[in-house]
């Protein structure tokens, strides 16, 4: 997949493809990457525009008041955004042999449960990564994420699944994988030997993670960790840079 660069103000709005979708995203946005594990895992042609987020267009915060990706586009003008309406939304108009929710009212909504209770496990996340350049870091914010953690490791062990959708993975795997995918920044940017996930703690989600990352979906969506550390740097350091991978000759990534 060949990297776009992200439009910012004073890029110009080009119509969807008559009868198409598109889906607005920012590479690096976890929140973005959820819907485009779905589409991809449901079999959905979508065209992906970037969007710079702090340089936002003007006629994407006219499509979008709240300038927030995933926000997804149709030909005749309708919009979706937020990524959990739009993953949930996916899944219902995509492949019908490849769903992602269960049938049983009680377990689709335990997993949406538990989609919320991740919360608990993103915010202190990202205390942590927006803290890492400080000498004086705060681990409680970790420790709080690990703790939070093992309600996900003991729902995995309970269901005696390959993956929290069975099989296969389903919604709740795609809607908490990004966050899997950066952990590993808090190790490379923090060098420090606490912020690194004990896998005896978690086992079976290091084991989860590990099949995740055969998921063609998530492999079509996966960014490298050096990626993710050349971002989050630039967050914390400026100038946010969105396009250097997109500047990087012949990058597939």
């Amino acid at each position: 997949m060949n990297e776009k660069f992200h439009l910012a103000q004073g890029s110009s709005h080009t119509p969807v493809e008559k009868g198409g979708m598109r889906i607005y995203n920012m590479r690096f946005c976890p929140y973005g990457q959820r819907s485009l594990l779905v589409g991809t895992a449901k079999g959905i042609d979508f065209e992906v525009v970037n969007v710079n987020l702090v340089d936002k267009p003007d006629w994407f915060l006219a499509l979008n008041p709240l300038g927030q990706v995933p926000t997804l586009e149709y030909s005749d003008g309708r919009i979706l955004a937020e990524s959990l309406i739009v993953s949930e939304y996916l899944d219902e108009i995509g492949d019908s042999t490849r769903p992602l929710q269960s049938k049983d009212p009680f377990q689709r909504s335990r997993d949406k449960m538990l989609m919320e209770r991740f919360n608990m496990v993103i915010n202190p996340l990202f205390k942590v990564m927006l803290n890492l350049h400080k000498p004086d870091l705060d681990l409680s914010p970790f420790d709080k994420m690990l703790d939070n953690l093992e309600t996900f490791e003991k729902e995995l062990v309970s269901r005696g699944t390959k993956f929290f959708g069975g099989d296969k993975p389903g919604l709740l795997d795609y809607m908490i994988w990004p966050w899997f995918e950066r952990f590993e920044i808090l190790f490379a940017m923090g060098n420090e030997s606490k912020l690194k996930i004990p896998q005896s703690r978690f086992p079976r989600l290091f084991k989860w993670t590990n099949e995740m990352l055969e998921d063609e979906a998530v492999k079509t969506w996966w960014l490298p960790l050096d990626a993710h550390v050349q971002y989050l740097k630039a967050r914390l350091f400026g100038p946010v840079d969105y396009d250097f991978l997109a500047r990087q000759p012949q990058s597939n990534i």
